[in-house]
């Protein structure tokens, strides 16, 4: 069993993606719920596949798509998982900004 590294997004996001994946297969008695977490998982996958690696971007990008559901899921817990990876990326933005540019 390998670690998570937490403060890795790329791995962070792609873990997001799978639990997403995995919550939309588990939903199959909810249609509604199933259909929601299945576009959201695509949404999730397209950015995890985007070639922009930026956390700021990537960070923009899921806040948009946050923003973006349908408000009869807002409170879905996949949703406050999403949240949480947005806060977390944008702590890893706020420290990789303090440290400044890479030598």
């Amino acid at each position: 069993m390998s670690l998570i590294d937490w403060s890795d997004p790329e791995e962070m996001l792609g873990l997001l993606v799978e639990y997403v994946a995995d919550e939309a297969v588990a939903s199959h008695h909810d249609a509604e719920r199933a259909q929601f977490l299945s576009q959201l998982s695509r949404e999730l996958g397209d950015v995890a596949d985007s070639d922009s690696k930026s956390v700021d971007q990537t960070e923009l990008r899921l806040r948009q798509i946050y923003a973006s559901q349908p408000r009869e899921f807002a409170s879905d817990p996949v949703m406050a998982h999403v949240d949480a990876c947005i806060e977390e990326l944008h702590r890893i933005g706020t420290v990789n900004r303090r440290r400044g540019p890479s030598r």
